[in-house]
């Protein structure tokens, strides 16, 4: 089939700019007030279909909000492509011009040479599962924030005695330590126990939420299997990760999770540098990391945890365990197989 008309688009909650190009005739227009209706993008891909007649018709969006209800109102109409914009090359600096007609210029031309990076498109059930996740993460980030708050209101203004402030004997004698502080202190901590106790049920419902995902995810029932991961981030190890098709070798997956070390090399040296990076899932790797805590006892792990940490300490022995804990999960989702506590000759020869 001949390239048909390609459809490049700079996508806003009300207005989208949108640049036409077919390269059979070269014409080439750019509409700057396209407004961000379904009938209006409807009526502009009927439009362009009309003119592209058995060709096709490209539309080529950047992976912001508004790309998964474009691609479901545009359906099989057109050839959907999600740029990943962070990827794509920078002009020159003197020439780094940020505007609608610019970007979507950038999307075309990558498209034609070839060199457009394309970004994943996770399924409705993946991202309906990502969120419950996210949910969950922003939570415990919450109530993380509001306990820190209250810690150090007590050692900055107080002698109180912070050991077990969050067990049943510790809440009862923050609220006697209430009755003696003054009243606008009492007011601010009271209204912070109150919002902790709300997060609280908020949390025992969005984990019951979690379980009925579990009980219908059998990539995360594979997962649970390994020591230190529970149904909780089984669910969230899976959910973050996504389909695993998507990663072509399980060093994407380690580099996705930021779990691979950046490297120095020059000449004769090569030095390690420091994991994570821009385009990481930071909330992976700490699911990862902190497994690891009881994941290294494993007969699978322990013998390499040992190794490096006498090496190189405990820390970049975690390290070392998180990736081949990856490793592990990569086979078990992408093949089904159950997890094996033994070590194999391959994990012992990885881990070395």
């Amino acid at each position: 089939m001949q390239q048909g008309i390609i459809l490049s688009v700079d996508y806003h909650d009300r207005v989208c700019v949108i640049r036409w190009l077919d390269p059979r005739s070269r014409k080439e227009m750019v509409f700057t007030e396209v407004p961000t209706s379904a009938e209006a993008l409807s009526d502009f891909v009927d439009q362009a279909r009309r003119a592209a007649g058995r060709r096709r018709v490209v539309w080529i969006q950047e992976s912001t909000t508004g790309w998964a209800r474009v691609k479901d109102l545009l359906g099989d109409r057109v050839d959907f492509q999600l740029a990943n914009v962070v990827q794509m090359p920078q002009p020159p600096k003197a020439r780094r011009r940020k505007t609608d007609k610019t970007d979507t210029a950038r999307i075309q031309r990558e498209y034609l040479n070839g060199r457009l990076p394309l970004a994943y498109q996770p399924p409705a059930w993946w991202r309906r599962v990502r969120r419950l996740v996210s949910f969950r993460e922003n939570l415990v980030a919450r109530r993380t924030a509001l306990r820190n708050w209250i810690n150090r209101y007590l050692a900055h203004e107080t002698w109180f005695d912070r050991t077990g402030l969050w067990t049943t004997t510790g809440q009862q004698q923050l609220q006697a330590l209430l009755k003696r502080l003054p009243a606008q202190d009492t007011f601010i901590i009271t209204q912070k126990l109150e919002e902790l106790k709300q997060l609280k049920e908020q949390l025992g419902a969005t984990i019951k939420q979690l379980l009925a995902v579990f009980q219908e995810c059998p990539e995360a029932q594979r997962l649970d299997a390994i020591p230190g991961i529970n149904v909780v981030s089984a669910v969230s190890i899976v959910a973050r990760i996504g389909p695993v098709q998507r990663f072509s070798s399980v060093d994407c997956l380690i580099a996705y999770a930021g779990l691979a070390p950046g490297i120095h090399e020059s000449d004769q040296t090569r030095r390690d540098g420091h994991i994570g990076g821009g385009g990481t899932d930071r909330h992976l790797r700490h699911y990862l990391i902190e497994a690891t805590t009881w994941a290294q006892k494993a007969p699978r792990y322990s013998a390499a945890y040992g190794r490096v940490r006498r090496r190189k300490g405990s820390k970049v022995a975690r390290l070392v365990v998180a990736r081949m804990l990856l490793r592990s999960i990569y086979k078990m989702i992408k093949e089904g197989v159950e997890f094996k506590a033994e070590p194999t000759a391959a994990v012992a020869a990885a881990g070395s």
